[in-house]
């Protein structure tokens, strides 16, 4: 069966757009975050070296590129845009974001930034809906989330025109989706005009559901951040040949902190010469195993008193509850002050060189797993769950440590493994800051997601298939 043409302009449509005044008023034209900073600027306000190829002095045109970010909160998906957009001299880079100003200034100065569903957003949406679940009788329940549904549904059509109108208004030449499959209103907005979606997933697909699936067949092109995410589009609307694997970036001249930072942090959390620190970072989320982390630790305890266990992060998307059981559990092992709780910081460089360990314990596969190549770039021996992106990037035994997903022994024994052996601590760590340096710059990435666009824009009008895109793999050994 062929997949019929991606309908646009040429295909009968005719997008009017509203006057002058409304479309600033939807566009947000009467102030757009322009004035922030500088590409390059790096987080805390400072601004750092732009290591990359610069665009030709004689190039005429920079390609126009609407980025769509729909991420509530800092995470791994605004992080590998602002890397990337730093390597990318000839795209004309603009921006709509969910995210805060804060968040905005650290890691998107420079760029002209939209806010886009800061208030109806999908986490707000989900707080609301957990609300409503709990709400009785059953009548005022389904009065309630249909009031919801009502009011998402609008504020997907009030995105859907503003976004069309930004991708006309601006001239734009592709649009990225930088979260995967949503927004919904983006591929709305991309039919509409004509312009081609380019879908960055950074999740698997079938976690998504149905209603995220049914906007699979509207992508262009998908960027896979790992083999494991790509190979979960089996089954869905993508055609293999649409799909490009490219790894996220690791901030290579970063990730080296030295031993100043080292020191620094060591200092601050009471850790001696002698201890070995084992730590686990991100979001305190279930799912990212933070207590099968504690519980492999105290068993590990048990036997190395020298061994400490920090945990780098805070609560998000209503984790509290996880958190208290966290700490319930550290209270009631009987090593409390062997623990370090050190919160989310800014400064998670510094961290990665206080470690001698960096644990990555997700119970379910992760996408790619970002806190595994930047530990292994800043020179530190890794255990990874053996599931996911974590498993295209260490190879057991070589450059790092695997273990099944979930399971407390074998952590607590590859622990124990390492807390007794500062000499294979070295060999893994040594391995690791080569494995990373060799696959995961920047500069790659960024080029490996710019032959993207080439290759969608040479498909153009033809996006109807006939034309196979190369398939990319770039972080592969």
């Amino acid at each position: 069966m062929r997949r019929r043409p991606f309908p646009g302009a040429g295909a009968g449509m005719r997008l009017v757009f509203p006057p002058r005044a409304l479309a600033d008023f939807l566009t947000g034209d009467d102030g757009p975050d322009e004035s922030i900073g500088g590409i390059g600027t790096a987080p805390g306000g400072r601004r750092a070296p732009f290591r990359c190829s610069r665009m030709s002095e004689t190039m005429k045109k920079r390609l126009r590129v609407l980025y769509v970010d729909y991420s509530v909160g800092f995470g791994g998906a605004v992080k590998s845009l602002s890397l990337m957009l730093r390597c990318l001299p000839d795209v004309e880079a603009m921006i709509i974001t969910a995210q805060d100003r804060n968040l905005v200034n650290t890691w998107l100065a420079g760029y002209r930034v939209w806010p886009f569903r800061r208030v109806v957003n999908y986490r707000t949406l989900w707080r609301v809906r957990s609300w409503i679940d709990r709400r009785r009788p059953a009548l005022l329940r389904w009065l309630l989330l249909k009031t919801v549904a009502v009011v998402d549904l609008l504020a997907t059509v009030a995105g859907a025109v503003r976004i069309a109108w930004i991708l006309k208004r601006q001239r734009i030449d592709v649009l990225h989706l930088n979260n995967s499959f949503i927004p919904p209103e983006a591929f709305w907005a991309s039919r509409l005009v004509g312009v081609p979606c380019v879908v960055h997933l950074r999740g698997f697909a079938s976690d998504g559901g149905e209603s995220v699936l049914r906007n699979a067949r509207f992508a262009s092109h998908v960027i896979a951040v790992s083999g494991a995410v790509a190979a979960d589009l089996e089954g869905t609307p993508v055609y293999p040949d649409r799909v490009t694997v490219v790894h996220d970036p690791v901030d290579l001249d970063r990730a080296v902190s030295g031993d100043v930072a080292r020191q620094r942090i060591r200092l601050r959390h009471g850790l001696e010469p002698h201890h070995v620190a084992a730590g686990i970072f991100g979001r305190v989320i279930e799912w990212k195993g933070q207590i099968v982390f504690v519980e492999a630790a105290i068993r590990a305890m048990r036997q190395n008193p020298d061994l400490r266990a920090v945990i780098v992060g805070d609560e998000s998307d209503g984790g509290r509850e996880y958190v208290e059981r966290i700490h319930a559990l550290i209270r009631g092992s009987g090593f409390k002050d062997r623990f370090v709780l050190a919160g989310y910081t800014p400064d998670v460089e510094a961290y990665y060189a206080a470690m001698d360990v960096v644990v990555h314990a997700s119970i379910t596969p992760e996408p790619f797993g970002m806190v595994v190549p930047e530990a292994m770039a800043a020179g530190r021996a890794v255990i990874a769950a053996d599931a996911g992106g974590p498993r295209e990037v260490v190879t057991h035994g070589h450059d790092g440590l695997l273990v099944p997903p979930g399971d407390v022994d074998a952590l607590a024994a590859a622990l124990l493994r390492l807390a007794a052996d500062p000499a294979e601590r070295r060999r893994l760590a040594e391995n690791a800051y080569r494995t990373a340096h060799a696959r995961f710059g920047i500069e790659a990435n960024a080029s490996a997601v710019r032959r993207v666009y080439d290759v969608v824009l040479s498909d153009r009008p033809r996006l109807s298939g006939a034309r196979p895109a190369p398939h990319v793999a770039v972080g592969a050994p």
